[in-house]
């Protein structure tokens, strides 16, 4: 089953050219956000889809938001990077997520909810790889289209989400993805990343996400970040009860600000 992952990603078509401006623009150290503006304006999809993001009360942005100027000056250019990456594979690809019993519209709602919930908790606590961070955070369920892909491919389907009933957490999931395809949705991912030539910090972090402490002491505290999360808001049952208190644990264990990070859930679960 490996063997047929890094066939598929292998195939993947390159992301489109608007995708490739954005992320020189961002990814270049004299990058401003002047240079972003036009660019974004280029395509009215994706500057709708940022401004209903920046209006949407997981942000908690204090007043309404009408031009994509200031969108991207409250964003930042990690996750606007992550805005177009993501709007770019939801209007090129196909996605099904059918092996997950959910949708597209819940993909995208909680691709938004992890980016959120990392821009209030999490962005603060680090100071390195800061936009590659908030990149990551909006593509961190990407490798559950691939995967789905497949087991759509085998008639696995109906096994798969049945076995999935009683997985809540990000770490349930991923010990049911193991069972089916010998690694997780987030190795996968990693090597989407790689295959497009995503930063090597968002590759790595991807790789790391269930062992932060496998990664290189220069992105740990990103990757245990990304790690609590994920596990708050997995793609099947968002918030769930036992979702919070996993991740609260895990921000009690790495020694991070555990009580801001429930004050950050209970705001995106209003």
């Amino acid at each position: 089953m490996v063997e047929k992952i890094l066939k598929k990603v292998k195939s993947l078509p390159p992301l489109p050219e608007s995708v490739s401006n954005v992320r020189r623009i961002c990814n270049d150290p004299e990058g401003t956000i002047k240079e972003l503006v036009p660019v974004i304006k280029k395509d009215p999809m994706l500057t709708a889809d940022i401004l209903k993001a920046a209006n949407s009360p997981l942000y908690g942005f204090s007043k309404q938001i009408t031009s994509i100027d200031q969108a991207i000056a409250l964003f930042g250019m990690g996750t606007i990077q992550g805005f177009a990456i993501s709007y770019a594979i939801r209007k090129n690809f196909p996605i099904t997520l059918a092996p997950y019993g959910t949708d597209h519209r819940r993909f995208m709602q909680v691709s938004t909810m992890q980016n959120a919930l990392t821009q209030l908790w999490g962005k603060n606590q680090i100071e390195d790889y800061r936009a590659e961070t908030m990149t990551t955070s909006l593509l961190m369920e990407l490798g559950k289209v691939l995967i789905s892909n497949i087991l759509e491919e085998e008639g696995k389907t109906d096994s798969f989400n049945t076995a999935l009933r009683n997985a809540q957490t990000a770490e349930e999931i991923a010990t049911v993805e193991k069972q089916f395809l010998e690694t997780t949705s987030e190795w996968v991912a990693a090597l989407m990343f790689k295959h497009w030539k995503f930063h090597d910090a968002m590759v790595s972090m991807m790789r790391h996400i269930h062992r932060p402490e496998d990664a290189s002491e220069k992105i740990r505290r990103n990757v245990e970040i990304l790690s609590i999360v994920k596990e708050a808001i997995p793609l099947i049952e968002p918030l769930c009860e036992r979702c919070v208190r996993s991740a609260l644990e895990k921000a009690d264990l790495f020694g991070l600000q555990a009580q801001k990070l429930d004050e950050a859930i209970e705001k995106i679960g209003k």
